[in-house]
C-alpha cells in the first residue's frame, strides 16, 4: 500500500472521529442553540499530528459536516471557518510548542464562536458560548495532549506533510 493511500485512509479516520466526537458525544446548552462536544480534542491531535493542512482541512471539513448532520445548518459555514482556522492555528505552532499551539486554537475558536453566538442569539448568548467553550477546548486541550504524546510515532514524517 502507497504512503499516499495511508495518508489518506488516515485523514479519512479523522474525519469520521470527528462527526463521532461532535455529534454523538455532544450536551446541548439549555436555553440557546448551542451544545457542548468533544470534537476539539480530535481537531487538536490532528493538528499536532500532522500539521496546519491537515488540521485546517479535517477540522472544517468534519466540524461543518457534523453541524449539517447535527441539525445545526445555520452554523456549518460558521464552523467551516472557524474550526478550520483553529486547526490551522495549532497545527502551525506545534512544533514549537504544543501548549501554545493549543491555547491559541482554543481562544480562536472561543473568539470565533463568541461572536457568532452574539450576532445570532443577542448579547446574553456570549457568555454561556464563552464558559461553554472554555470547558470543551480545555477538554480537547487534555485529551489531544495525552493521546499525542502516545500517537506521535505513527505521524507521517514532517517532509510528507500534506
Amino acid at each position: 500500500m502507497s504512503e499516499r493511500i495511508k495518508e489518506l485512509a488516515i485523514m479519512g479516520l479523522f474525519s469520521a472521529l470527528l462527526v463521532i466526537a461532535t455529534v454523538v458525544l455532544r450536551f446541548p446548552v439549555p436555553t440557546f442553540n448551542l451544545y457542548f462536544n468533544l470534537g476539539e480534542a480530535i481537531i487538536y491531535l490532528t493538528a499536532l499530528l500532522y500539521g496546519p493542512v491537515c488540521g485546517a482541512l479535517i477540522g472544517g471539513v468534519g466540524s461543518a459536516l457534523s453541524d449539517i448532520i447535527g441539525g445545526y445548518p445555520v452554523w456549518a459555514p460558521i464552523t467551516f471557518i472557524i474550526k478550520g482556522l483553529e486547526g490551522y492555528i495549532v497545527g502551525s505552532i506545534a512544533r514549537k510548542n504544543r501548549l501554545l499551539a493549543v491555547a491559541l486554537g482554543g481562544a480562536t475558536m472561543m473568539a470565533g464562536y463568541a461572536l457568532a453566538a452574539g450576532l445570532l442569539y443577542g448579547i446574553g448568548a456570549v457568555p454561556i458560548e464563552l464558559a461553554g467553550d472554555f470547558v470543551q477546548v480545555s477538554a480537547g486541550a487534555v485529551i489531544a495532549l495525552f493521546l499525542h504524546s502516545r500517537l506521535k510515532n505513527i505521524s507521517i514524517n514532517d517532509e510528507d506533510r500534506f
